[in-house]
């Protein structure tokens, strides 16, 4: 559940790529790096970090890389390569981030699904609310924002998120912030979620809850699906921020981001205050002719039906890979429809029917 858009790299190569605010620069699958750069004397080993419980190895290709979005262009020094697609799946050729954005006003229309830059003496339309934000260091790559969280009677806080349009969840839990607020003693009904590869740095655990109120902008949604982190390493263990904020959060708003003053305007959409009450308790990475299991709830519905991760899908109500876009399998996801799904294990298909998760 990215936000996806067509990006033409050096004037010759075209590529489907995501925008994630948790990134910096410039990120290039590595089939698509092999397959149209390669060989390159300025790639050089490097290491990063990302939502994934571990160091991610990767590549750095040291030379200048100039890319157009729309009438848009954007040349930045250098560029990681690396198995993206492992992650996200065959859709993802790439990702761009904050340094496309640097001192930009961009408006994102969840609702009609479209992204705008707009001209830097614009003014947001009646009904935006202004949140003023934080970097979260001196590069002023990464925006923190201000959130109330009430979790239950017993826990409220304050806290400061990172915004990360890479992540397809509402709002989650630094770990670090668990531990202080003891929400493993306070938090009982809890599914607890593991990934094979969780985001860059494999593998990751996350605890979902349902939230009793966030607000923002002045504005409360009510019954919100959350989570926490049980990673002890990367991006979700540490303590300069308390977790990050997602497009399931961001989508009950019109969004315009000033990234040149630091601010973030909310405007409620027609979206506003609809919760997600059905999901199929799986994450799916997808590939050219199925689905992979790469997120499973332990003992929730679709694995005490049979479902292990690893398991690829075949079919979802009788619906095969290539006609299903990653916007469709949303929908298929968040409906309470139950599913009937086709699956391949080593030389073995099998159907599994199973209800989704209510929250």
């Amino acid at each position: 559940y990215h936000l996806y858009f067509d990006v033409m790299l050096r004037d010759s190569v075209a590529a489907r790529m995501i925008f994630d605010t948790g990134n910096t620069n410039i990120l290039i699958d590595n089939k698509l790096f092999k397959e149209h750069f390669a060989p390159s004397e300025t790639l050089q080993r490097t290491i990063i970090q990302g939502a994934g419980n571990s160091l991610e190895a990767a590549y750095r290709d040291t030379s200048d890389w100039t890319y157009s979005i729309g009438q848009h262009r954007q040349t930045e020094q250098g560029a990681i390569v690396m198995d993206l697609q492992k992650i996200l799946g065959n859709e993802t050729e790439g990702m761009f981030g904050m340094e496309f954005m640097r001192g930009r006003k961009v408006e994102f229309n969840y609702a009609d699904e479209y992204m705008r830059i707009l001209p830097p003496e614009a003014q947001p339309e009646e009904g935006y609310i202004c949140v003023k934000c934080k970097w979260l260091d001196g590069r002023q790559a990464r925006m923190v924002m201000p959130i109330s969280l009430k979790i239950n009677d017993k826990v409220s806080f304050d806290g400061n998120f990172l915004v990360d349009m890479g992540s397809s969840g509402s709002i989650s839990l630094n770990s670090s912030l668990v531990a202080k607020l003891k929400l493993n003693r306070v938090l009982t009904d809890v599914k607890k979620k593991i990934y094979d590869t969780g985001g860059v740095g494999g593998s990751r655990t996350d605890y979902i809850f349902v939230a009793e109120g966030i607000s923002v902008a002045g504005c409360e949604l009510k019954d919100v699906v959350a989570d926490f982190s049980g990673n002890t390493q990367g991006m979700m263990a540490e303590d300069r921020f308390d977790g990050l904020i997602g497009n399931a959060l961001l989508e009950h708003f019109d969004v315009i981001f000033d990234f040149a003053k630091c601010e973030i305007w909310l405007r409620p959409n027609k979206n506003f205050g609809t919760s997600i009450k059905y999901n199929s308790g799986m994450t799916l990475t997808p590939k050219e002719d199925c689905w992979v299991v790469n997120g499973l709830v332990e003992g929730g519905n679709a694995h005490r039906a049979g479902l292990q991760r690893g398991d690829a899908i075949i079919s979802i109500n009788g619906l095969s890979r290539e006609n299903v876009n990653s916007r469709q399998l949303k929908r298929l996801d968040r409906s309470a429809e139950d599913w009937r799904v086709v699956v391949k294990r080593n030389d073995t298909t099998t159907e599994i029917t199973f209800k989704k998760e209510k929250y």
